[in-house]
Protein backbone atom coordinates (compact mmCIF):
# COMPACT_ATOMS: atom_id res chain seq x y z
CA UNK A 1 0.00 0.00 0.00
CA UNK A 2 1.15 3.76 -0.67
CA UNK A 3 0.18 5.82 1.31
CA UNK A 4 -0.22 9.71 0.07
CA UNK A 5 -1.60 13.05 1.83
CA UNK A 6 -5.04 14.72 0.91
CA UNK A 7 -4.88 17.13 3.29
CA UNK A 8 -5.13 15.99 7.39
CA UNK A 9 -5.85 12.71 6.40
CA UNK A 10 -3.80 9.82 4.62
CA UNK A 11 -5.07 7.82 2.03
CA UNK A 12 -3.72 4.18 1.42
CA UNK A 13 -3.69 3.50 -2.31
CA UNK A 14 -3.19 -0.20 -4.06
CA UNK A 15 -0.96 0.25 -7.38
CA UNK A 16 1.19 -2.57 -9.01
CA UNK A 17 4.70 -1.81 -8.69
CA UNK A 18 5.13 -1.78 -12.41
CA UNK A 19 2.34 0.56 -13.24
CA UNK A 20 4.69 3.44 -10.88
CA UNK A 21 6.74 5.48 -12.38
CA UNK A 22 8.13 7.89 -9.77
CA UNK A 23 6.94 8.51 -6.30
CA UNK A 24 8.71 11.76 -5.60
CA UNK A 25 9.74 13.18 -2.15
CA UNK A 26 11.91 15.71 -0.97
CA UNK A 27 15.80 14.45 -1.05
CA UNK A 28 17.15 13.55 1.91
CA UNK A 29 19.42 16.35 3.66
CA UNK A 30 21.43 16.35 6.54
CA UNK A 31 21.58 19.13 8.32
CA UNK A 32 24.90 19.79 9.65
CA UNK A 33 23.28 22.28 13.04
CA UNK A 34 20.25 22.04 14.76
CA UNK A 35 17.78 24.86 13.76
CA UNK A 36 18.92 27.22 16.87
CA UNK A 37 22.73 26.48 15.75
CA UNK A 38 21.87 27.17 11.58
CA UNK A 39 19.73 30.27 12.20
CA UNK A 40 22.71 31.77 15.08
CA UNK A 41 25.47 30.17 12.31
CA UNK A 42 23.64 31.89 9.34
CA UNK A 43 23.04 35.78 11.31
CA UNK A 44 26.89 35.59 12.36
CA UNK A 45 27.80 34.79 8.57
CA UNK A 46 25.88 37.17 6.48
CA UNK A 47 25.98 36.57 2.58
CA UNK A 48 26.85 39.86 0.43
CA UNK A 49 26.31 41.95 3.52
CA UNK A 50 27.30 43.15 6.73
CA UNK A 51 26.46 41.21 9.67
CA UNK A 52 22.84 42.84 10.65
CA UNK A 53 24.25 44.47 14.02
CA UNK A 54 26.54 46.32 12.19
CA UNK A 55 23.89 47.58 9.37
CA UNK A 56 21.67 49.89 11.91
CA UNK A 57 21.83 52.42 14.42
CA UNK A 58 20.91 52.80 17.89
CA UNK A 59 18.51 55.36 16.91
CA UNK A 60 17.38 53.44 13.30
CA UNK A 61 13.30 52.33 13.16
CA UNK A 62 13.28 49.11 11.92
CA UNK A 63 10.13 47.05 10.16
CA UNK A 64 10.69 43.29 9.78
CA UNK A 65 8.43 42.01 7.08
CA UNK A 66 7.36 38.32 8.18
CA UNK A 67 5.21 35.56 5.66
CA UNK A 68 1.74 34.94 6.85
CA UNK A 69 -0.12 31.66 7.49
CA UNK A 70 -0.05 30.26 4.27
CA UNK A 71 4.10 29.12 4.52
CA UNK A 72 5.24 27.31 6.91
CA UNK A 73 8.36 29.60 8.04
CA UNK A 74 9.25 28.92 11.71
CA UNK A 75 9.01 32.39 12.81
CA UNK A 76 8.82 31.97 16.52
CA UNK A 77 11.87 30.43 16.15
CA UNK A 78 13.68 32.41 13.78
CA UNK A 79 12.08 35.46 14.97
CA UNK A 80 13.99 36.10 18.36
CA UNK A 81 17.79 35.69 16.59
CA UNK A 82 16.96 38.75 14.92
CA UNK A 83 15.65 40.48 17.70
CA UNK A 84 18.40 39.88 19.64
CA UNK A 85 20.87 40.98 17.05
CA UNK A 86 19.33 43.93 16.75
CA UNK A 87 18.96 44.72 20.48
CA UNK A 88 22.82 44.46 20.67
CA UNK A 89 22.81 47.53 18.48
CA UNK A 90 21.29 49.41 20.75
CA UNK A 91 17.54 49.10 18.93
CA UNK A 92 15.18 49.22 21.43
CA UNK A 93 11.95 46.56 20.93
CA UNK A 94 9.54 49.76 20.84
CA UNK A 95 11.76 51.35 17.57
CA UNK A 96 10.67 47.50 16.05
CA UNK A 97 7.72 46.15 13.98
CA UNK A 98 6.69 43.65 12.38
CA UNK A 99 3.96 43.82 8.92
CA UNK A 100 2.99 40.29 8.08
CA UNK A 101 3.46 40.40 4.33
CA UNK A 102 -0.24 38.95 3.15
CA UNK A 103 0.03 40.52 -0.21
CA UNK A 104 -4.31 40.10 -1.27
CA UNK A 105 -4.63 37.50 1.08
CA UNK A 106 -6.79 37.70 3.97
CA UNK A 107 -5.58 38.97 7.28
CA UNK A 108 -4.49 36.39 10.06
CA UNK A 109 -6.26 36.15 13.23
CA UNK A 110 -5.41 37.33 16.38
CA UNK A 111 -5.38 33.38 17.45
CA UNK A 112 -3.21 32.92 13.63
CA UNK A 113 -0.98 34.81 15.30
CA UNK A 114 -0.59 33.81 18.42
CA UNK A 115 -0.18 30.31 16.89
CA UNK A 116 2.68 31.37 14.50
CA UNK A 117 4.39 34.21 16.24
CA UNK A 118 3.80 33.41 20.10
CA UNK A 119 3.31 35.16 22.83
CA UNK A 120 6.96 36.54 24.06
CA UNK A 121 6.71 37.68 20.27
CA UNK A 122 3.56 39.64 20.53
CA UNK A 123 4.69 40.78 23.66
CA UNK A 124 7.99 42.24 22.47
CA UNK A 125 6.89 44.09 19.52
CA UNK A 126 3.98 45.57 17.37
CA UNK A 127 2.65 43.74 15.01
CA UNK A 128 -0.44 44.17 12.45
CA UNK A 129 -1.16 42.86 9.30
CA UNK A 130 -0.38 44.66 6.06
CA UNK A 131 -3.66 46.21 4.07
CA UNK A 132 -3.65 46.39 0.42
CA UNK A 133 -5.78 48.92 0.02
CA UNK A 134 -4.77 51.74 2.47
CA UNK A 135 -1.74 53.47 3.97
CA UNK A 136 -0.14 52.87 0.93
CA UNK A 137 2.39 55.34 -0.73
CA UNK A 138 2.50 55.62 -4.78
CA UNK A 139 6.43 54.97 -6.03
CA UNK A 140 5.75 55.48 -9.87
CA UNK A 141 6.44 53.29 -12.21
CA UNK A 142 8.71 50.73 -13.18
CA UNK A 143 10.59 50.46 -15.80
CA UNK A 144 7.91 47.58 -17.19
CA UNK A 145 5.31 50.08 -16.34
CA UNK A 146 3.86 48.57 -13.40
CA UNK A 147 2.42 50.95 -10.87
CA UNK A 148 4.35 50.77 -7.32
CA UNK A 149 1.59 51.43 -4.68
CA UNK A 150 3.61 49.66 -1.35
CA UNK A 151 3.06 50.16 2.51
CA UNK A 152 3.62 53.52 3.88
CA UNK A 153 5.43 52.05 7.48
CA UNK A 154 7.68 49.94 5.96
CA UNK A 155 8.68 52.87 3.76
CA UNK A 156 8.91 55.09 6.08
CA UNK A 157 11.33 52.67 8.42
CA UNK A 158 14.78 53.56 8.54
CA UNK A 159 16.08 49.91 8.16
CA UNK A 160 14.06 46.95 6.20
CA UNK A 161 14.64 43.13 6.96
CA UNK A 162 12.50 40.20 5.83
CA UNK A 163 12.39 36.84 6.96
CA UNK A 164 10.81 34.25 5.28
CA UNK A 165 11.38 30.76 3.56
CA UNK A 166 12.43 29.97 -0.10
CA UNK A 167 10.55 27.44 -2.29
CA UNK A 168 9.84 26.22 -5.77
CA UNK A 169 7.00 28.68 -6.63
CA UNK A 170 4.84 29.98 -9.60
CA UNK A 171 4.68 32.64 -11.37
CA UNK A 172 7.99 33.91 -9.37
CA UNK A 173 10.13 30.84 -10.28
CA UNK A 174 11.13 30.46 -6.09
CA UNK A 175 9.80 32.28 -3.26
CA UNK A 176 11.51 34.29 -0.90
CA UNK A 177 14.09 37.51 -1.05
CA UNK A 178 12.71 40.61 -2.02
CA UNK A 179 9.05 38.95 -2.48
CA UNK A 180 8.31 40.14 0.75
CA UNK A 181 8.92 43.48 -0.03
CA UNK A 182 6.32 42.80 -3.45
CA UNK A 183 4.10 41.84 -4.02
CA UNK A 184 4.05 41.07 -0.05
CA UNK A 185 3.18 44.61 1.40
CA UNK A 186 1.95 46.20 -1.71
CA UNK A 187 -0.94 47.73 -2.99
CA UNK A 188 -3.41 45.65 -4.55
CA UNK A 189 -3.16 47.46 -7.97
CA UNK A 190 0.41 46.01 -7.65
CA UNK A 191 0.16 42.82 -7.13
CA UNK A 192 -2.36 41.91 -9.50
CA UNK A 193 -0.22 44.01 -12.13
CA UNK A 194 3.21 41.85 -10.62
CA UNK A 195 1.22 37.95 -10.96
CA UNK A 196 -0.09 39.22 -14.75
CA UNK A 197 3.81 39.28 -15.46
CA UNK A 198 3.38 35.54 -14.84
CA UNK A 199 0.73 34.49 -16.98
CA UNK A 200 2.63 33.68 -20.50
CA UNK A 201 5.08 31.10 -19.35
CA UNK A 202 5.55 28.14 -16.92
CA UNK A 203 8.19 30.21 -14.09
CA UNK A 204 8.51 27.59 -11.79
CA UNK A 205 11.87 26.88 -10.45
CA UNK A 206 13.51 29.38 -12.82
CA UNK A 207 15.98 31.72 -11.23
CA UNK A 208 14.95 35.16 -13.04
CA UNK A 209 11.61 35.58 -14.07
CA UNK A 210 9.46 38.75 -14.95
CA UNK A 211 8.13 38.72 -11.64
CA UNK A 212 11.73 38.62 -9.88
CA UNK A 213 13.48 40.78 -12.27
CA UNK A 214 10.54 43.78 -10.97
CA UNK A 215 10.58 42.97 -7.36
CA UNK A 216 14.07 43.41 -7.04
CA UNK A 217 14.63 46.27 -9.48
CA UNK A 218 12.21 48.02 -6.75
CA UNK A 219 14.69 46.67 -4.00
CA UNK A 220 17.37 48.35 -4.93
CA UNK A 221 15.58 51.57 -5.02
CA UNK A 222 14.02 51.86 -2.18
CA UNK A 223 16.48 49.33 -0.36
CA UNK A 224 15.83 46.35 1.54
CA UNK A 225 18.51 45.75 3.81
CA UNK A 226 18.71 42.45 5.03
CA UNK A 227 17.21 38.80 4.42
CA UNK A 228 16.92 35.95 6.43
CA UNK A 229 15.54 33.07 3.71
CA UNK A 230 15.32 29.08 5.18
CA UNK A 231 14.71 26.20 3.54
CA UNK A 232 12.78 23.47 5.55
CA UNK A 233 12.42 19.53 5.15
CA UNK A 234 9.41 17.39 5.06
CA UNK A 235 8.71 17.47 8.88
CA UNK A 236 9.20 21.14 8.60
CA UNK A 237 12.26 21.53 10.59
CA UNK A 238 14.88 23.86 9.39
CA UNK A 239 17.37 22.17 7.89
CA UNK A 240 19.64 25.63 6.22
CA UNK A 241 19.69 29.20 6.57
CA UNK A 242 21.20 32.45 4.43
CA UNK A 243 20.92 35.44 5.93
CA UNK A 244 22.44 38.88 4.05
CA UNK A 245 22.04 41.15 1.16
CA UNK A 246 18.35 40.39 -0.92
CA UNK A 247 19.89 39.29 -3.68
CA UNK A 248 23.43 37.27 -2.49
CA UNK A 249 21.51 35.51 0.00
CA UNK A 250 18.21 34.74 -1.93
CA UNK A 251 20.32 32.92 -4.63
CA UNK A 252 22.43 31.17 -1.91
CA UNK A 253 19.40 29.52 -0.57
CA UNK A 254 17.85 28.33 -3.63
CA UNK A 255 20.92 26.92 -4.26
CA UNK A 256 20.54 24.86 -1.26
CA UNK A 257 16.94 24.36 -2.09
CA UNK A 258 17.52 23.27 -5.61
CA UNK A 259 19.60 20.08 -3.64
CA UNK A 260 16.47 19.81 -1.13
CA UNK A 261 13.17 20.00 -3.14
CA UNK A 262 14.73 19.68 -6.86
CA UNK A 263 13.70 15.78 -7.27
CA UNK A 264 15.08 13.62 -10.21
CA UNK A 265 12.66 11.41 -12.02
CA UNK A 266 13.24 9.24 -15.09
CA UNK A 267 9.97 8.91 -16.95
CA UNK A 268 6.76 11.03 -17.37
CA UNK A 269 3.56 9.82 -15.86
CA UNK A 270 0.10 8.85 -17.72
CA UNK A 271 -1.44 9.64 -14.23
CA UNK A 272 0.15 12.13 -11.88
CA UNK A 273 -1.18 11.81 -8.39
CA UNK A 274 -0.52 15.33 -6.95
CA UNK A 275 -0.49 15.64 -3.11
CA UNK A 276 -0.15 19.23 -2.07
CA UNK A 277 -0.25 18.99 1.34
CA UNK A 278 0.36 20.96 3.84
CA UNK A 279 -0.22 23.90 1.36
CA UNK A 280 -4.52 23.19 1.60
CA UNK A 281 -5.51 26.64 2.63
CA UNK A 282 -7.44 27.51 -0.72
CA UNK A 283 -6.76 26.11 -4.11
CA UNK A 284 -4.45 29.71 -4.87
CA UNK A 285 -2.05 27.83 -2.46
CA UNK A 286 -2.98 24.11 -3.67
CA UNK A 287 -2.51 24.65 -6.91
CA UNK A 288 1.39 25.08 -7.03
CA UNK A 289 1.43 21.59 -6.96
CA UNK A 290 -0.48 21.44 -10.86
CA UNK A 291 2.92 23.13 -11.88
CA UNK A 292 4.82 20.63 -10.49
CA UNK A 293 3.14 17.87 -11.55
CA UNK A 294 3.10 19.44 -15.25
CA UNK A 295 6.88 19.36 -14.92
CA UNK A 296 6.62 15.39 -14.53
CA UNK A 297 3.49 14.41 -17.30
CA UNK A 298 2.99 13.23 -20.83
CA UNK A 299 1.78 16.24 -22.51
CA UNK A 300 -2.32 14.79 -22.61
CA UNK A 301 -1.62 13.17 -19.61
CA UNK A 302 -3.79 13.55 -16.54
CA UNK A 303 -2.84 15.49 -13.19
CA UNK A 304 -5.02 14.65 -10.03
CA UNK A 305 -3.98 17.07 -7.62
CA UNK A 306 -5.07 15.96 -4.16
CA UNK A 307 -6.25 18.99 -1.76
CA UNK A 308 -8.98 19.73 0.18
CA UNK A 309 -8.89 23.72 -0.20
CA UNK A 310 -10.54 23.97 2.68
CA UNK A 311 -11.36 28.05 2.46
CA UNK A 312 -12.47 27.50 -0.98
CA UNK A 313 -10.57 28.83 -4.28
CA UNK A 314 -9.16 31.82 -2.17
CA UNK A 315 -11.23 33.73 0.55
CA UNK A 316 -10.32 37.49 -1.14
CA UNK A 317 -10.69 36.10 -5.14
CA UNK A 318 -13.16 33.61 -4.88
CA UNK A 319 -15.72 35.36 -6.40
CA UNK A 320 -14.34 36.53 -9.39
CA UNK A 321 -12.44 33.37 -10.49
CA UNK A 322 -15.45 32.07 -10.30
CA UNK A 323 -16.50 34.02 -12.96
CA UNK A 324 -13.51 34.36 -14.97
CA UNK A 325 -12.87 30.81 -15.11
CA UNK A 326 -14.46 29.73 -18.28
CA UNK A 327 -12.83 32.38 -20.39
CA UNK A 328 -9.70 31.48 -22.48
CA UNK A 329 -6.22 33.82 -22.28
CA UNK A 330 -6.76 35.95 -25.53
CA UNK A 331 -10.43 36.69 -24.05
CA UNK A 332 -8.83 37.49 -20.20
CA UNK A 333 -6.14 39.88 -21.98
CA UNK A 334 -9.35 41.25 -24.11
CA UNK A 335 -11.49 41.72 -20.93
CA UNK A 336 -8.48 43.10 -18.87
CA UNK A 337 -8.35 45.85 -21.80
CA UNK A 338 -11.22 46.93 -21.72
CA UNK A 339 -11.23 47.04 -17.93
CA UNK A 340 -14.26 44.79 -17.44
CA UNK A 341 -12.22 42.70 -14.68
CA UNK A 342 -12.39 44.22 -11.35
CA UNK A 343 -9.98 41.96 -9.59
CA UNK A 344 -7.20 41.79 -12.53
CA UNK A 345 -5.33 38.83 -9.83
CA UNK A 346 -8.18 36.87 -10.44
CA UNK A 347 -7.81 37.15 -14.29
CA UNK A 348 -4.08 35.80 -13.65
CA UNK A 349 -4.84 32.92 -11.47
CA UNK A 350 -7.31 31.98 -14.17
CA UNK A 351 -4.34 32.27 -17.10
CA UNK A 352 -2.02 30.27 -14.67
CA UNK A 353 -4.94 27.38 -14.43
CA UNK A 354 -5.85 27.45 -18.29
CA UNK A 355 -2.03 26.70 -18.77
CA UNK A 356 -2.70 23.06 -17.19
CA UNK A 357 -6.20 22.77 -18.54
CA UNK A 358 -4.65 22.82 -21.83
CA UNK A 359 -2.17 20.77 -21.90
CA UNK A 360 -3.46 18.45 -19.13
CA UNK A 361 -6.84 16.37 -17.81
CA UNK A 362 -6.96 18.47 -14.93
CA UNK A 363 -9.24 16.77 -12.42
CA UNK A 364 -9.65 18.00 -8.19
CA UNK A 365 -10.23 15.94 -5.26
CA UNK A 366 -11.55 18.30 -3.39
CA UNK A 367 -14.11 19.04 -0.92
CA UNK A 368 -16.44 20.82 -3.13
CA UNK A 369 -17.29 19.12 -6.23
CA UNK A 370 -19.57 21.93 -7.57
CA UNK A 371 -16.80 24.75 -6.96
CA UNK A 372 -13.96 22.56 -8.75
CA UNK A 373 -16.67 21.95 -12.07
CA UNK A 374 -17.17 25.79 -12.04
CA UNK A 375 -13.23 26.16 -12.26
CA UNK A 376 -13.36 24.36 -14.81
CA UNK A 377 -11.67 21.09 -13.42
CA UNK A 378 -13.00 17.16 -13.50
CA UNK A 379 -13.97 16.07 -10.28
CA UNK A 380 -13.01 13.19 -8.02
CA UNK A 381 -13.69 12.32 -4.61
CA UNK A 382 -11.20 11.10 -2.50
CA UNK A 383 -13.05 7.69 -1.58
CA UNK A 384 -13.41 7.27 -5.31
CA UNK A 385 -9.50 7.19 -5.99
CA UNK A 386 -8.75 4.13 -5.55
CA UNK A 387 -11.74 3.03 -7.65
CA UNK A 388 -10.59 5.25 -10.74
CA UNK A 389 -6.97 3.98 -10.84
CA UNK A 390 -7.80 0.31 -10.83
CA UNK A 391 -10.25 0.69 -13.63
CA UNK A 392 -7.76 2.94 -15.24
CA UNK A 393 -4.96 -0.14 -14.83
CA UNK A 394 -7.66 -2.24 -15.86
CA UNK A 395 -7.89 -0.61 -18.98
CA UNK A 396 -4.16 -0.24 -19.73
CA UNK A 397 -2.02 -2.86 -18.30
CA UNK A 398 0.81 -0.48 -19.70
CA UNK A 399 -0.42 3.04 -17.74
CA UNK A 400 2.28 4.97 -15.69
CA UNK A 401 1.59 6.46 -12.34
CA UNK A 402 3.07 9.21 -10.74
CA UNK A 403 2.95 10.30 -7.14
CA UNK A 404 4.09 13.81 -6.01
CA UNK A 405 4.51 14.05 -2.38
CA UNK A 406 4.31 17.98 -0.54
CA UNK A 407 4.02 18.95 -4.17
CA UNK A 408 3.79 22.56 -3.72
CA UNK A 409 7.28 22.67 -2.55
CA UNK A 410 8.69 20.36 -5.10
CA UNK A 411 10.65 20.97 -7.99
CA UNK A 412 10.26 17.65 -10.51
CA UNK A 413 13.98 17.33 -12.39
CA UNK A 414 13.93 15.35 -15.60
CA UNK A 415 17.08 13.34 -16.27
CA UNK A 416 17.64 10.65 -19.31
Amino acid sequence: MIPIRFGDKIIELDIPEENICFNLKRNKFDAEYSEEEEIKRALENPVGSKRLKEIVKKDSSVVIMVDDRTRKTPQKLILPFVLDELNIAGVKNSQIKLIIATGTHRDMTPEEILERFGQDIIDRVEIENHDCNNNLVDKGLTRRGTRILVNENVLDADIRITVGASLPHHPTGWSGGAKMLLPGVAGKETVNAMHLLGATDAQLGKIMTPMREEMEDFAEEVGVHFIVNVILNEKNELVKAASGHFIKAHREIVSWGMKLNGVEFHEPADITLSSSYPFDYDLTQADKGMFSAARATKPGGEIILLSPCYEGVAPTHEEEMSRLARYDDDTLWKMLDDDVIGNRFAASECMYLNYVKRNFKMTLTMNDPMLANIMGFYYLSAKDLQRYLSRRIFLDKNIKIGIINNSSEILPMPVA
